[in-house]
C-alpha cells in the first residue's frame, strides 16, 4: 500500500498509507482542518529481469564468484562510460 505525504496548516507535513483507490484526504485526522497532499518523488524503482549485476554479496558466496561480479559491474560502468562520451563527441 502506498503512502502519500499531506500538509495540514495546523499540525504540518504528516504520512497516511492509503490505497491508490482511495480518495486522499480532505481533513487533517488530527486537528481537523483542509489538508493538501503533497507531489512526492516515488519510493525508489524495481529491477526486473536477471540482466542486471549486484554489488552486494551472499554470506556463502566464494571470494572466486564475488571478484567476478565485481569484474563485470566494473567492466559495465566502464562501458557505460565509453559509451556516454563516444556519443557527445
Amino acid at each position: 500500500m502506498p503512502t502519500y505525504e499531506y500538509k495540514c496548516p495546523g499540525c504540518g507535513e504528516f504520512e497516511k498509507e492509503q490505497r491508490m483507490s482511495d480518495p486522499p484526504l480532505k481533513k487533517c485526522p488530527h486537528c481537523g482542518k483542509a489538508v493538501t497532499r503533497l507531489v512526492g518523488g516515488g519510493g525508489g524503482f524495481v529491477r526486473k529481469g536477471g540482466n542486471w549485476v549486484s554489488k552486494m554479496s551472499s554470506p556463502g558466496e566464494s571470494a572466486k564468484k564475488k571478484s567476478d561480479r565485481f569484474m563485470k559491474q566494473t567492466v559495465g560502468e566502464v562501458a557505460e562510460d565509453i559509451a556516454k562520451h563516444s556519443r557527445s563527441h
